[in-house]
């Protein structure tokens, strides 16, 4: 028979719940079906492996978080306010769970040995190019090219990854606080058109 209804949302919302808590090395199937109340079977007639769970995870969770930083972005008119919506939106992410930035850089680590995980990271962070390549196109003072626009893209998730990084290793300071206006300005100045 079909299983019942809402036990692919509870898996998946017990697939996260055990990646935030146990990371990519200690998620099993046993720990996300007591947490879901569901039984394995019912995590491979849906997901087919742990990887495809953990797949599915990250895509739902990049989808929430990019509807949020998009919301958070509104309809930026400049570079450097597509750098401070970005910026923002990851601190308002963080400050309401800080355990999806640590899941997000340790399936990052994973991926460098994990050929699975890596293909899901790289999803995810082509999703996240995509949709600032967009903004950026969109704005006055942003990059004309599409290589540029790529690159600006790519800049832009390198700084966020820093600053999100030192975040979690440091909490926040005056320091970050200053690196991240830092950022934010010269963004501007980095993605230019004829600067990248």
């Amino acid at each position: 028979g079909r299983p019942p209804s809402g036990a692919r949302e509870r898996v998946l919302e017990a697939g996260l719940q055990v990646l935030k808590e146990d990371g990519y090395a200690g998620l099993t199937t046993s720990k996300v079906a007591a947490r879901s109340g569901q039984n394995k079977a019912l995590i491979g007639y849906h997901f087919g492996s742990k990887d495809g769970l953990v797949a599915a995870v990250a895509r739902e969770m990049s989808e929430a978080i990019t509807q949020e930083l998009l919301e958070g972005i509104g309809e930026p008119r400049t570079v450097e306010d597509v750098a401070r919506g970005v910026v923002h939106g990851v601190l308002r992410i963080m400050a309401r769970d800080e355990g999806l930035a640590r899941l997000y850089f340790d399936l990052a680590s994973h991926s460098i040995v994990e050929p699975e995980v890596r293909t899901i990271i790289g999803e995810m962070k082509q999703g996240y190019r995509d949709v600032l390549k967009t903004l950026l196109a969109r704005v006055k003072d942003g990059p004309r090219e599409s290589l540029d626009a790529e690159a600006a893209a790519v800049y832009l998730i390198a700084g966020l990854e820093g600053l999100t990084l030192e975040q979690l290793e440091r909490g926040e300071s005056k320091a970050l606080k200053r690196a991240r206006e830092m950022f934010i300005r010269s963004a501007r100045a980095a993605v230019a058109p004829g600067s990248v």
